[in-house]
């Protein structure tokens, strides 16, 4: 959720700066995202993680973790240099909003199961 609430914030920046002169459009790397995603569940399907230490495990959910931007222009460039085009930071913010409120429905859902066995382990 870190993830992508930082590349909301990114793409705010980038909707900021649609008329700056020489302003490139910035992106989160998302391939490091997912990179470090599947690391991180092979790791924890392996049982490594208990025998390697939690340290050693990338810390995507911690809410300090800090993503590189990068420069990902869009699929134009005006006369000034600007490469912001509007209606594709409007679709990438879209997009990440969707994937956001997965990652939330997730979250709640797994927050919900412990609940319910808490619950039925207390009686």
């Amino acid at each position: 959720m870190s993830f992508h609430a930082q590349r909301q914030r990114v793409i705010a920046e980038n909707v900021a700066n649609a008329n700056t002169p020489g302003y490139v459009a910035q992106d989160l790397d998302q391939n490091a995202f997912q990179r470090e995603l599947q690391d991180l569940l092979q790791a924890r399907a392996s049982g490594s993680t208990a025998a390697r230490g939690a340290a050693s495990v990338p810390a995507l959910s911690s809410p300090t973790r800090q993503w590189d931007s990068q420069d990902a222009p869009d699929s134009e460039t005006t006369v000034n240099g600007n490469s912001v085009v509007l209606e594709e930071q409007m679709i990438r913010a879209n997009e990440n909003r969707l994937e956001y409120e997965s990652a939330l429905s997730l979250y709640q859902k797994s927050l919900s199961m412990i609940r319910t066995a808490i619950r039925q382990s207390g009686r």
